[in-house]
């Protein structure tokens, strides 16, 4: 391939950050006169072209800016772009989740962002149901640069392109050695960070080797060690009783309590003494509907954010068998350790009767909340294993002809063992030998140590893939040849969820889960043309039809323009329609247990409460998968502008337009309950037979809530993307400036399932927009990076409103705009490396806290809980 100027002026627009890479090309082209020049591809198109600009917008961001910015990890650098509006994933200490990073372009879902590694598919993570990609497992050394498309790309890609694509691209050709380290200490206990990085590469005229190492790692986070999670337990208004949830902060009812048959709780007559007796317990506390608890503060105790410690290996090979024929290979191996701690197992006794030995109520169907203190705080140990194989081929024949095939294959086995759960066969053991000829002392070594039990979870998906695909030119029109591109790729599935035995016949307290496995293959032809009508004028369209071998079969036409009406300005559009696939764990998963917070604003009108003053409580849930899942359908439309007529300035500005109809989405306890309280849960209920909400004459819940996937939700995401950049030479250094905007203008989303939709945009958790502003100062050895990311106020309360019969949202009492600066100073030396001092969070904004000085746990607002965070760095490359 031609190493020519065009491509070395598109490395040093995409390594220095510069606003248009198409006005770099475009001199280079001049410079190069009647040379041949190379194209590139570019992510949402498999045809190569010559400018980086094109139809659909794609922001390419270096590692050396997401280094620029402090970002730490891939997950760090992607759940800081703008388009990243809400809705992401990091890792949250003792959930199934905790070892994961996701990122939701838009906000629409982990589901309906596509991550491609080097524009092939990743393969999806078992504890994500094997359809969103865990960031955690990309190695940071190992990149080179992140395209990330701000289009839907199913005829392109396939399922999930609906919201966008983020095609990350690995170190390719690279020569020489380099070794990084750096250490991060936060101001507050915990989240301290290390990471070290080493990468070789070798070249000759045949290819080149590539290896690159990369660790990190970061502490967790506990209650107890900030001020707004840490237990508290007070009466604010001095009446004699401290309400639970109300008067308290890190406190769970779940410590010993009792509820009848109606509902009605009552906390247990020691609990007092176990207040004194045993760490944790607080005491008696009221509650808002008259009855009391014994209330445990978990806060003392567990972890919030998770601890992580990755190691990974990239190695890439390029070997020219022919001047015409080239081989590569890529191997990716990561294991990521994470550990999360959660206070004693919870577990209520359900319907025990008059005589059981713990019922203190002295009727039949009593259920018993209780804290199983005696068997020790729970602890959650995952580690992620994944390994990423890619061989292929690259060849050139006839005048035009480029084609590619490769076999890629991944394999990802991810387990979790939990230890000190409650064993309930341990339980009942005990109470069947108390009676005996030799009791078993309730409270003994021998009565606790039959109490507690280890859970595992192996969760495991296999994929293999099979591309081919062929471009050439064939056809010529007045702007030049007619580019096509045909190709087709099979895809082979196997998803597994392994519970041990224990849990999965629901014989653990604290834990629940159950083991399911499916299978699906994917075989998918498309086709591509770009047809230059005039120099200036580029129209392309593509259809992509994918059969799976579980749901059925779907066809994604896209059509796009490129207009140029002057060398400095680009006119763009397209067209998409999309699809996502129904993930093997929404139609196969099997019944599992859960505990949502839910506000149940039916229970809040029983019992004399305004919605305003209803507040969120735990509901036991039971979800199930659908095998009869079909595909959501999405229509995507972008239309924008790209200008760079200033000298050292760029301009681009995007709409954009999502809509998708017949959403799979889980119909939540929350969807129930305001169903509910519209007064048609009933039609809900008869439509999805299985899915139910039972209540005791009183309000309160009966038993469990049982709900499923569903499609029949509608979701759509309007918008404007801008784009900034301007760089200033001066004769005191070199200044560049960037700031990036993603308005969101439009968020709409039903009430609940099935019911009216409304426009969510500046809800809890939903911003209208996102900015982030970087200034970049050079001068001889000296280079200083300050990265200001702002996300939008959004509103703190939201309630449910009933007006003249139609059900919605209202907003109310806003947050103040997030403001979070980041400050990195890089001295560079002459032939002893680059030493690197910084500050994230450089004036420690804090957390969001509500009105009631509770924490306002978004992942949004990420930064406030590690705090200002000082970090120091060495690179030194041969």
């Amino acid at each position: 391939m031609l190493n020519t100027k065009v491509t070395k002026a598109v490395r040093i627009a995409l390594a220095f950050g510069a606003a248009s890479s198409a006005a770099f090309a475009t001199n280079a082209v001049a410079a190069e006169g009647a040379e041949k020049v190379e194209r590139i591809e570019v992510t949402g198109s498999r045809i190569k072209r010559v400018d980086m600009e094109g139809a659909s917008p794609v922001e390419v961001i270096t590692t050396a800016e997401f280094e620029s910015q402090g970002r730490v990890s891939v997950a760090d650098a992607l759940q800081s772009v703008t388009s990243n509006s809400f809705g992401s994933f990091s890792p949250a200490s003792g959930s199934g989740w905790q070892s994961q990073s996701t990122v939701s372009l838009l906000g629409a879902g982990q589901d309906r962002t596509l991550v491609l590694v080097d524009g092939k598919r990743m393969a999806g993570s078992p504890s994500l149901g094997g359809s969103a990609a865990n960031l955690s497992a990309i190695p940071m050394a190992a990149v080179e640069r992140i395209e990330i498309l701000k289009d839907g790309a199913s005829a392109i890609y396939g399922s999930d392109a609906i919201a966008g694509v983020i095609n990350v691209i690995l170190k390719k050709d690279y020569e020489g050695a380099s070794f990084d380290i750096q250490v991060g200490r936060p101001e507050a206990e915990g989240a301290d960070s290390k990471q070290m990085s080493l990468a070789f590469g070798i070249s000759s005229d045949k290819g080149n080797i590539t290896f690159v190492y990369d660790h990190q790692t970061r502490n967790p986070i506990f209650e107890r060690d900030r001020d707004y999670t840490k237990k508290y337990v007070n009466d604010d208004n001095g009446d004699g009783v401290i309400v639970h949830g109300e008067e308290t902060i890190g406190v769970s009812l779940m410590g010993a309590t009792f509820s009848d048959k109606n509902g009605v709780m009552t906390a247990a007559a020691n609990c007092e003494q176990l207040k004194n007796d045993v760490p944790g317990f607080v005491g008696t506390l009221g509650t808002t509907s008259g009855g009391t608890v014994c209330g445990y503060s978990y806060a003392d105790v567990a972890a919030n954010s998770a601890s992580t410690q990755r190691d990974s290996v990239m190695t890439s090979m390029t070997y020219n068998l022919t001047d015409d024929l080239e081989l590569y290979t890529r191997a990716m191996l990561s294991r990521n350790d994470s550990f999360g701690r959660y206070a004693p197992p919870a577990a209520t006794i359900w319907n025990m009767p008059a005589d059981h030995p713990l019922n203190e109520l002295g009727e039949d169907g009593v259920n018993g909340h209780f804290r199983w203190y005696q068997v020790g705080n729970r602890d959650t140990n995952v580690t992620d294993y994944q390994q990423d194989y890619m061989i292929g081929l690259k060849g050139f024949f006839g005048e035009t002809a480029e084609y590619e095939i490769a076999y890629h294959k991944a394999k990802l086995d991810y387990r979790r063992a939990g230890r000190n759960y409650l064993s309930s066969g341990g339980l009942a053991y005990n109470f069947d030998r108390v009676n005996d000829e030799t009791p078993i002392v309730q409270g003994s070594e021998e009565w606790n140590n039959n109490l507690a039990t280890t859970v595992y979870v192996e969760d495991q998906n296999e994929l293999n893939h099979i591309f081919g695909g062929v471009s050439f030119a064939a056809g010529e029109l007045e702007g030049g040849e007619i580019q096509h591109y045909i190709g087709a790729e099979y895809f082979d599935q196997e998803l597994r969820s392994q519970y041990d035995a224990q849990s999965e016949a629901g014989l653990v307290g604290g834990s629940a889960g159950s083991s399911s496995a499916g299978e699906r293959d994917t075989k998918a032809v498309f086709y591509e043309i770009a047809m230059p009508v005039l120099d200036n004028l580029i129209l392309s369209a593509a259809y992509r039809y994918d059969r799976y071998s579980d749901f059925g079969s779907k066809g994604t036409p896209s059509f796009k323009v490129e207009y140029r009406p002057m060398d400095d300005l680009l006119v763009r559009g397209s067209y998409s329609k999309g699809f996502r696939a129904p993930s093997l764990n929404e139609l196969l998963a099997a019944p599992s247990e859960s505990h949502p917070r839910v506000i149940d604003y039916v229970k809040c009108e029983k019992n004399g409460f305004a919605p305003a003053d209803c507040k969120a409580g735990a509901v036991s849930n039971l979800r199930n998968g659908n095998k009869n899942l079909g595909p959501e359908e999405s229509t995507y439309i972008n239309a924008g502008i790209v200008y760079s007529g200033f000298e050292d300035v760029g301009i681009k500005l995007d709409f954009f337009s999502l809509e998708i109809d017949n959403v799979i989405s889980l119909i939540t306890v929350q969807d129930l309950m305001n169903a509910d309280y519209a007064g048609v849960l009933g039609n809900i209920e008869s439509a999805y037979p299985g899915v139910n909400l039972d209540r005791h004459a009183n309000g309160n819940i009966n038993g469990l809530v049982t709900t499923r996937y569903e499609n029949g939700s509608f979701m759509s995401r309007k918008g404007l993307d801008l784009d900034l950049s301007y760089r200033l030479d001066t004769s005191f250094g070199e200044f560049k400036f960037k700031k990036v905007t993603t308005y969101i203008l439009e968020a709409k989303e039903d009430v609940f399932f099935g019911g009216p939709s409304q426009d969510t945009a500046g809800a809890p958790e939903t911003p209208e927009w996102r900015s982030q502003l970087s200034v970049n100062y050079s001068i001889d050895n000296v280079a200083v990076n300050w990265t200001t990311d702002i996300v939008a106020s959004t509103a703190e309360d939201e309630v449910l409103t009933v007006e003249n019969n139609d059900f919605f949202y209202t907003y109310s009492n806003h947050n103040p705009t997030y403001v979070v600066h980041n400050l990195n100073t890089k001295y560079f030396t002459e032939g002893y490396g680059t030493w690197t001092l910084g500050v994230r969070n450089l004036f420690d904004k804090g957390v969001v806290l509500d009105d009631a000085n509770r924490w306002v746990n978004y992942s949004i607002y990420g930064a406030g809980h590690i705090g200002r965070e000082i970090f120091a760095g060495y690179n030194v490359s041969f």
